[in-house]
C-alpha cells in the first residue's frame, strides 16, 4: 500500500510541476491581445491616430509602441496584419525626427539595427519622420508624416500567473 501511495504522489507532483512549466511558458494577456514569446500585442486598427496619440495611448494601457527587434517578431506580425486582411498603415515606435535618417526607437532611444523597408523607402523627405508597417507592401517599413491617422500596435510583457494549488 505504501508503494501505491509513493507512486500516485509522484505522478500527482510531476502533473503539477507540468502545470506550473505550462503557465509559464503560456503567459497571460488581457482581453484582446495577442501572447507571443514573452510579449502580449494590442493591433488596434481603429480608432487610428497620429504618430504621438498613438504613443500615447500604448502608455496608457500600461504598454509601449512597438518596436520591432527581431526578424521572427517582424514576421510575426506581419503575419498577424495579413490574417487580420486589414489595409490599414501601422504606426511603429521609430522616429527620424531628430536627424534626417537617424532612425531611434523612441521608447528605448536605441538606433534601429533590423530593418525590413519597403522598396525605395526610406523615403527621406521632410516630414515623413514617423515609421510605419505599410499595408500597400504587405506591411513592410516606411516613413509617413507623423500628422497622419493609422492603426497601431502596443506591446507589453505577458504576465505569469504563478502556482497553480490542485485540491
Amino acid at each position: 500500500m505504501i508503494r501505491s501511495s509513493c507512486l500516485g504522489f509522484a505522478v500527482c507532483v510531476f502533473c503539477i510541476g507540468v502545470i506550473q512549466a505550462q503557465v509559464k511558458e503560456a503567459g497571460i494577456c488581457p482581453p484582446n491581445w495577442k501572447h507571443h514569446g514573452s510579449n502580449c500585442y494590442l493591433i488596434v486598427t481603429g480608432p487610428m491616430l497620429n504618430w504621438r496619440d498613438a504613443v500615447n495611448y500604448c502608455q496608457t494601457v500600461s504598454a509601449e509602441i512597438i518596436e520591432i527587434e527581431t526578424v521572427e517578431e517582424n514576421t510575426y506580425l506581419k503575419n498577424s496584419l495579413l490574417h487580420n486582411h486589414t489595409t490599414v498603415d501601422i504606426w511603429v515606435g521609430a522616429t527620424d525626427a531628430r536627424q534626417e535618417g537617424h532612425w531611434l526607437w523612441t521608447n528605448s532611444q536605441q538606433p534601429v539595427k533590423f530593418t525590413d523597408w519597403a522598396p525605395n523607402e526610406p523615403y527621406q523627405g521632410h516630414g515623413f519622420e514617423c515609421m510605419t508597417l505599410t499595408a500597400r507592401q504587405g506591411f513592410r517599413w516606411n516613413d509617413e508624416d507623423c500628422n497622419h491617422k493609422w492603426g497601431y500596435i502596443c506591446k507589453k510583457e505577458a504576465l505569469n500567473e504563478g502556482t497553480i494549488i490542485i485540491g
